[in-house]
């Protein structure tokens, strides 16, 4: 069955699905759902937790073994598969339809991917995994509903806000989510529980924290600044901000360029492409300097990089994850 986010946790209150597939590309409600399927599972008795994460050399074979094998410390295990892509070829979807063809009920699977392309969603196989399992496709809120969901997200922290904060911290953030949620956080912990939040106090944290936050460090970035790019970077280091939030957002400033680039590069006037992507006036000069300095081939491959940090935060690389997203902010800045 096909549902949406806002559906899921009712969804999960009546049953858990020998299946569930959360699919998207924005970071914190697939996050949010991530642990809202652990907290359901784990109040199930599914307490055992075994995480494979997939890529093009993974042997989907040890799914097979995963689904098999029985838990070591409980009665029941929630296996998750965490998927780069989220095309999968013959051989692993017989593997995985095999897996629903005869599910455990000691077990259940929770597999995470980008976006299910439309296409496949139309395949013959993709609607019998559909019937057997739960799939949520989880879209980015758009401009229209995010003063709604910032508005929503600050009653959650116990806030109150008028509606022309809302508005402006919606501006400042873009459409950032993890960026809103941090600044809402930040807000909590500075005014206290049932404060009241006005444009001025959204104008002011912003202001306080104009130099060092992740704004800062994509405009410089995008401005070539890779001096100030390195600083800002240490200093959110040192602040506490978590490397996974700071490289999803130049994982999405990286994705919007390439996308951008390649139009352009097609002969699509420049206006119709910035107005398309929602780039706002004020940093529009900022874009084009970069947009002529970083072509899609070179965005390209700093999306790669991104790619590393990623597997760095979740200790599958080598080099810590802050020596290897130090690297990616100085060629984002110095390319």
């Amino acid at each position: 069955m096909k549902i949406y986010l806002d559906q899921l946790e009712a969804q999960l209150t009546k049953n858990l699905p020998a299946m569930i597939w959360l699919s998207g590309d924005e970071p914190l409600q697939m996050r949010e759902a991530s642990d809202l399927v652990r907290q359901r599972c784990r109040q199930q008795g599914f307490n055992e937790r075994e995480l494979h994460d997939v890529d093009n050399t993974f042997d989907w074979r040890e799914l097979v073994n995963a689904n098999n094998s029985m838990s070591l410390f409980s009665d029941k295990k929630l296996i998750e598969l965490r998927l780069k892509n989220s095309k999968m070829d013959d051989a692993s979807r017989k593997i995985l339809q095999s897996c629903l063809d005869d599910p455990s009920p000691d077990n259940i699977l929770l597999m995470t991917s980008p976006k299910i392309e439309a296409a496949s969603t139309k395949t013959q196989w993709f609607r019998k995994l559909e019937a057997a399992s739960l799939v949520v496709q989880i879209y980015p809120v758009d401009t229209s509903r995010l003063p709604r969901w910032i508005h929503q997200r600050m009653q959650h922290h116990s806030l109150q806000a008028d509606a022309a904060a809302v508005q402006l911290l919606s501006d400042r953030i873009e459409g950032n989510l993890l960026a809103a949620d941090q600044e809402i956080e930040k807000l909590s912990l500075q005014f206290g529980k049932n404060a009241q939040i006005t444009a001025e106090h959204i104008a002011r944290s912003v202001a306080d924290n104009a130099r060092y936050n992740i704004f800062g460090l994509v405009d410089a970035c995008l401005d070539g600044n890779a001096q100030r790019a390195v600083k800002t970077l240490r200093r959110m280091r040192d602040e506490g901000s978590e490397a996974l939030m700071i490289t999803a957002m130049l994982g999405k400033e990286l994705r919007q360029l390439t996308e951008m680039g390649s139009r352009l590069q097609r002969g699509e006037a420049q206006a119709a492409v910035y107005q398309s992507h929602q780039v706002w006036k004020n940093k529009q000069a900022m874009t084009d300097r970069a947009l002529r300095r970083l072509k899609p081939a070179t965005t390209l491959q700093l999306l790669q990089h991104v790619r590393t940090v990623d597997l760095a935060v979740k200790g599958m690389h080598p080099v810590p994850p802050w020596v290897v997203l130090e690297q990616l902010v100085t060629r984002f800045a110095r390319a």
